[in-house]
């Protein structure tokens, strides 16, 4: 039977209105792509923000026996979060509770909080969740328990199977469960005692089978997420126990994973590393069953192929490359809460594995900076291989696990399977003290030839680890659809049997999520297979893992940059193939998500494990959009910049004069009036800056050292907002402060007319761009030469034009504001403290790694800072606020409810965004020059 997806289109909208319901084809197709080899195209998506929309939308599927698949961050490798029909996506705010209990025993997370989010709201309490998936930083919960996913040390004893405590579940036929609540469970027994009675069933069923009880705790003794978590039918009676521990790696085939809580665990205070070379993997083998005990928290393997992929890299130990062929590596870690168990733990494993000869001595070492060089070893694998493939391949992350006494054996049988199929890139390294191997492979997918060779390897590798040494097909990274097919394999027809009898009680329609952890298809893992053409050389390397989701500004206006980088792959791919056509019309619809509203503040390149820059990109596909018109005004203004720059501030003081006469509307309506005229007439808002000002330094004294302070164009055009409780612009309040300290104070003569060129890049313009920089760069320069012999410090007081200025590599000392406010200024003055403040931690600061230092002179000036908790970039983009100031709105959405209401002044160090952020906010955010200025007074 068809499924009428107009219809359920219009019903779903009817429900949860047009702004959560999209069935555009562009950001279907980018919402289609998660970080597993997989591309399936939803013909809907909903953004569920409430319970509400969730139990709605399966009201809809019920209705249209439409099927469903549930989403949180997608970081799955396995293709386990994307699907045909609707694909329901976490929205941005909604499921982010986060609960501690009073005694810290426990955390109640909802669905899309962050690992890494629970993990620092229990850290003043020495606690964190057990699961510590590699993805912590951007996984979310729902996911994180719908896949047991799990990690370096929690092993199969503090995954979430082990750690759960209670959920609060959303059925297919829309009942809702609380495990943790009685009064939620015995309306459930009235509602649905048939299903409780078939899973009770089941687990004495199965219990009652001695060969098949055996084997499932069997198999669990070593890492599996191969199918459902059928241990539960042999550890619990409870049926509301047995749902509890089914949830746990169902991959949403079986209910909608609200609310969890967990059990927490000990987060250890001392921590000692150390890294165990050996001369070859089978003696690495050997040493880890000896340590499998209480003194080691994580032990890491890394193959030779893995050691001789870092060798040489940034960060790595130089000794690497003196390993003679064939070493292996272990990664030890120790931890205890007090200094004497650490010892005697480190010394434990010494003595262990002493009658293993090694490459060098077994030393631990507790100084992180010594021990932090061990472990980027391990996480800098996956990003040196995937950053380094050549263009157009793929990366994937298998991971397989065994029985201790197997893992060198293992070893040998994988590698060869990766030169037998022709992958000799194939590297391998794992958890060890859980048997967990991790491989990396980087196959193309170009041809049908490519397939059929990375489907013989499958079945090969599934032979050897599930015939030859009964080992886990999956051992974290769930089924999905990339070990479906060999679920019955590994597990027998009497457990496959088991498995298809939970999902038939859980989810009678077949409706949530199918096709993944139970497909009768043997070939589902090498279908909808995504290709990854070449596009650029800024994000060619891109795995769409989707680390760069979580700080990406409009992640919940349109896009993300893993969103932006699969449109762009399946533009070239269209236009590779020859449909020209298909490509023009994807390129123009796209334009809006993927070139016009990217903020380009490069975030993402943090976030990116393989360093790629959406950001630059962007800038990039710009270019070719410049009418011959516009490129004429951009000359215009780059040559004659200080005109317009006193004109555009001189407008400002003139449109605040109007509205102060006029009003709202009538100001408004002028904007308006503007704009159809040019694109370059900002929106209007009642916040608007006045016009800034150019400073006057006091003459200079013989006997103060000189500093150079250029200030960049937002501060001197755009001067206080309506709510800023000082009239003074930035330049006037900079050398107010500069002078207090004991400086003299020089600024360029023309410095109206000099610029780093931001706002050329950010259109497209490099040429103007780079012309402003490096004009900027000889004139400060220049300036320079004039004073001390050169020696003179240039401080600039906007990060991003500090930022931009020093790509051009000047000769002359640049330093920002902030930064010549810590290290000479903070030193220099006495400071009265202000009661709280707000602080904004923003794209340039990151970028620059300033944010230590701009805490410490926001802590010595208030007895309370805050940092509202999301807001990692305001999403103004330079002058982008003023014409997108949807990307402003959405990335500030929820500053306002951030910040305490005792709170009424926050501080940047970015004019442009302080503009935003004060609009946004409701408050005064300003450059912290003034909170310095202010205090030392």
């Amino acid at each position: 039977m068809s499924i009428n997806y107009s219809a359920v289109v219009a019903d779903l909208r009817a429900k949860l209105g047009d702004e959560a319901v999209s069935d555009d084809a562009v950001r279907r197709f980018a919402w289609s792509t998660d970080a597993s080899y997989f591309r399936i195209v939803p013909e809907v998506v909903v953004h569920a923000e409430t319970l509400e929309d969730a139990r709605d939308t399966l009201e809809v599927a019920r209705q249209h026996n439409a099927p469903v698949t549930f989403r949180a961050a997608g970081t799955s490798l396995s293709g386990q979060a994307i699907g045909e029909g609707i694909l329901l996506i976490l929205g941005h705010d909604g499921f982010r509770k986060i609960a501690v209990s009073e005694d810290h025993n426990q955390i109640s997370l909802g669905a899309a909080v962050i690992g890494g989010d629970a993990n620092l709201a229990l850290k003043p309490f020495n606690k964190k969740i057990g699961p510590d998936p590699a993805t912590l930083a951007s996984a979310m919960v729902g996911g994180i328990v719908s896949n047991n996913a799990s990690g370096m040390c929690c092993g199969t004893a503090q995954n979430s199977y082990q750690t759960i405590a209670s959920a609060k579940l959303l059925f297919a036929d829309g009942t809702r469960l609380d495990t943790g609540c009685e009064r939620s469970k015995e309306a459930f027994r009235e509602s649905h005692q048939q299903l409780l009675s078939e899973l009770t069933d089941l687990a004495k069923l199965t219990a009652s089978n001695p060969v098949l009880a055996d084997r499932i705790r069997k198999k669990y003794s070593i890492k599996n997420t191969t199918g459902y978590s059928i241990n539960a039918l042999v550890d619990f009676e409870d049926p509301f126990e047995l749902i509890n521990h089914l949830i746990v790696g169902a991959e949403g085939t079986l209910a909608f994973v609200e609310e969890v809580t967990y059990n927490t665990v000990d987060e250890a205070k001392f921590k000692a590393s150390a890294m165990a070379v050996f001369f070859n993997m089978e003696d690495a083998a050997r040493a880890i069953p000896p340590i499998k005990c209480d003194s080691v928290a994580a032990a890491e393997l890394l193959d030779w192929a893995s050691i001789k992929a870092v060798t040489g890299k940034k960060g790595m130990p130089d000794w690497l490359s003196e390993l003679p062929e064939g070493a292996a590596i272990l990664l030890i870690e120790s931890r205890a809460n007090d200094e004497a168990t650490l010892d005697a733990y480190t010394q434990d494993v010494i003595a262990k594995l002493a009658h293993i000869e090694t490459e060098r001595p077994i030393s631990f070492s507790r100084d992180p900076e010594v021990y932090s060089k061990y472990w980027a070893m391990r996480s800098g694998l996956f990003p040196i291989i995937g950053g380094e493939r050549p263009k157009g391949t793929s990366v994937i992350i298998e991971d397989v696990a065994f029985e201790l006494e197997h893992l060198a054996n293992a070893a040998t049988d994988l590698t060869a399977l990766f030169h037998k199929h022709g992958y000799p890139e194939g590297v391998i390294y794992g958890h060890a003290l859980a048997g967990n191997f991790h491989f990396i492979i980087t196959p193309t997918f170009a041809s049908q030839e490519d397939i059929d060779r990375f489907h013989g390897f499958m079945q090969d590798v599934a032979e050897m680890v599930i015939n030859k040494y009964d080992g886990s097909m999956k051992a974290e990274h769930g089924t999905g659809r990339a070990v479906a097919p060999f679920v019955e394999m590994e597990w027998g027809a009497d457990a496959y049997t088991l498995m298809k009898r939970i999902k038939q009680i859980f989810d009678p329609q077949g409706l949530l999520n199918p096709g993944v952890i139970l497909n009768d298809d043997a070939n589902v893992h090498v279908k909808n297979i995504k290709p990854c053409p070449v596009v650029d050389d800024f994000v060619d390397r891109c795995i769409e893992c989707g680390f760069c989701e979580k700080t990406c500004p409009t992640s919940a206006l349109n896009f993300t940059p893993r969103q932006r980088i699969a449109t762009l792959r399946e533009i070239a791919r269209l236009e590779a193939s020859g449909d020209k056509q298909a490509a023009e019309e994807m390129r123009a619809a796209a334009k809006y998500d993927v070139v016009d509203t990217c903020a380009a503040c490069q975030l993402c390149t943090i976030a990116c494990p393989v360093d790629n820059s959406m950001g630059q990109l962007v800038r990039k596909l710009r270019t070719p959009y410049i009418t011959t018109t516009e490129q004429k005004v951009l000359d215009f203004q780059a040559k004659h910049f200080g005109a317009v720059n006193q004109v555009i501030s001189t407008g400002f003081d003139v449109l605040n004069i109007i509205h102060k006469v006029t009003g709202d509307s009538v100001t408004n309506g002028l904007m308006k009036v503007g704009r159809m005229v040019s694109k370059e007439v900002p929106y209007w808002n009642p916040d608007f800056a006045k016009g800034g000002k150019l400073p006057k330094p006091s003459p200079a004294s013989p006997d103060k050292e000189t500093v150079i302070y250029f200030p960049a164009c937002g501060g001197r055009t755009f001067g206080p907002t309506p709510k800023d409780p000082d009239n003074r612009t930035l330049p006037e309040v900079v050398v107010t402060l500069l002078e207090r300290a004991g400086y003299n104070v020089v600024t360029p003569d023309n410095t109206r007319h000099l610029c780093c060129g931001q706002m050329w890049e950010s259109k497209g313009d490099f040429k103007n761009a780079d012309a402003k920089r490096d004009e900027l760069i000889d004139a400060l320069s220049a300036l320079s030469a004039l004073s001390d012999n050169g020696k003179v410090p240039v401080v600039v007081d906007a990060l991003s034009c500090t930022y931009r200025t020093l790509t051009g590599n000047p000769k002359v000392e640049i330093t920002d504001l902030v930064e010549f406010m810590h290290d000479k200024i903070l030193p220099k003055l006495t400071f009265t403290k202000k009661v709280n403040v707000a602080l904004h931690l923003g794209c340039s600061a990151r970028k620059m790694k300033l944010e230590p230092k701009m805490q410490a002179l926001a802590d010595a000036c208030s007895n309370g800072v805050k940092l509202p908790e999301g807001i990692e970039c305001c999403g103004y983009a330079g002058e982008k606020g003023l014409y997108k100031p949807e990307i402003n709105a959405s990335a500030l959405r929820n500053i306002k409810k951030l910040i305490p209401v005792d709170i009424k002044e926050g501080y940047y160090a970015n004019r442009m965004c302080e503009v935003g952020l004060t609009q946004h906010s409701g408050i005064s955010y300003r450059h912290l020059a003034y909170l310095l200025e202010e205090c030392s007074r």
